[in-house]
């Protein structure tokens, strides 16, 4: 029977890949080793994953010394922590940096990553990318509510009304349509942007206005994804999504492209052009940001006090919440590979290094084009 070991994450990710519920589905299928506190800042105790038939480690070398499979969705693990038995399964980012699993590499491990995940029905429950980026759009809003001096709903009382807030979008996929429709819930009026024709109707069917601008490339094999678009196209983006930005008082922004830079799509001339106390969220910030002026990692606030949100640990604010998704996603991962061998659609797709050599083709052509 295969040992399954969950590794504690640093203190910014606070996320459970496994919550008891999952060891008491699957112990039938594996032994389950938890680190200790693994599980705490989302509110899992030790003894919750004990009653649930985990074994407790203290350490996280003696855990990856006596697992099997190693499950995290980012723990910083030392070279000297790497055991060339095991094999890791995590949410690396490797299309978009391939340095965090050079120390896998090196010691000639396994490696798989859920961000590679194919867009299949069966692989939809293990889909980690969609439940990190539906309950990011959802905290997004609320945090651009908290910053912002002004109501999101239309308000009367006996001072007056209070106009609706106008929210603008920039991207329809699944974080872009969570923040649609959580602030469409407060009573925000909601413009939407995506290069993608086909996320109008789902734009629309929340009660936001698609903002359609002709001439985007739309990929077909690009599994429901945005690609990157030609020169011509982009200035006119600029041209409209200005006099979009200088209309709202939030902006959140959503736009990725897997294994490239974030597309810029709001400029600094619309930035220093928007209205006083706006609040821009980019979450989109990892990967270079959708807003001229965004930091990764900080919130900073412009000349013209327009709050720009480039905070990259949401996601661990929200730990709770988070966890109880990701680890069911794992948890079907797991599954599904307990059942099958490597030759499998899903385990072909995700496997990053097979004995240490990268061996996954959308990462080998990444590298190649470095």
């Amino acid at each position: 029977m295969k040992k399954i070991g969950l590794l504690r994450e640093n203190q910014h990710s606070n996320i459970a890949v496994l919550i008891p519920q999952n060891i008491r589905q699957l112990k039938s299928d594996a032994e389950f080793y938890i680190e200790t506190n693994a599980g705490l800042a989302s509110g899992y105790t030790d003894e919750d994953y004990t009653k649930a038939g985990a074994i407790i480690i203290n350490s996280k070398s003696e855990l990856i010394n006596i697992a099997d499979v190693i499950l995290s969705y980012s723990a910083v693990i030392g070279n000297e922590e790497i055991n060339s038995t095991k094999t890791f399964v995590g949410a690396y980012d490797v299309l978009n940096d391939y340095s965090t699993i050079i120390p896998f590499q090196k010691k000639g491990v396994n490696v798989y990553s859920l961000n590679l995940l194919p867009r299949t029905t069966i692989a939809q429950s293990m889909d980690i990318l969609s439940s990190v980026a539906s309950i990011l759009g959802y905290k997004a809003v609320l945090i651009a509510a908290t910053i912002s001096p002004i109501t999101i709903p239309m308000m009367s009382g006996a001072g007056g009304t209070l106009r609706p807030a106008n929210v603008l979008i920039l991207g329809a996929g699944v974080a872009g349509l969570q923040a649609i429709a959580t602030a469409k819930r407060l009573g925000a009026i909601v413009r939407a942007f995506d290069v993608r024709k086909a996320s109008k109707t789902d734009v629309e069917s929340l009660g936001a206005t698609f903002i359609d601008i002709e001439g985007a490339i739309d990929n077909s094999n690009a599994g429901g994804y945005a690609v990157e678009q030609n020169k011509e196209y982009m200035e006119k983006v600029d041209e409209i999504l200005f006099n979009e930005a200088i209309n709202a008082d939030i902006i959140i922004s959503t736009a990725k492209i897997p294994g490239k830079r974030a597309p810029l799509l709001i400029s600094e001339a619309a930035i220093k052009a928007m209205k006083p106390d706006s609040v821009i969220v980019d979450l989109a910030a990892d990967t270079g940001g959708n807003s001229a002026l965004t930091q990764k990692g900080k919130t900073i606030i412009t000349n013209n006090r327009i709050t720009i949100v480039g905070d990259t640990r949401i996601l661990g604010k929200i730990a709770k919440s988070a966890s109880f998704l990701l680890a069911n996603n794992f948890a079907s991962f797991l599954k599904h590979y307990l059942a099958n061998n490597d030759d499998d659609e899903i385990l072909n797709a995700t496997k990053v290094i097979t004995d240490g050599q990268v061996t996954n083709p959308r990462l080998i052509a990444e590298i190649e084009n470095l």
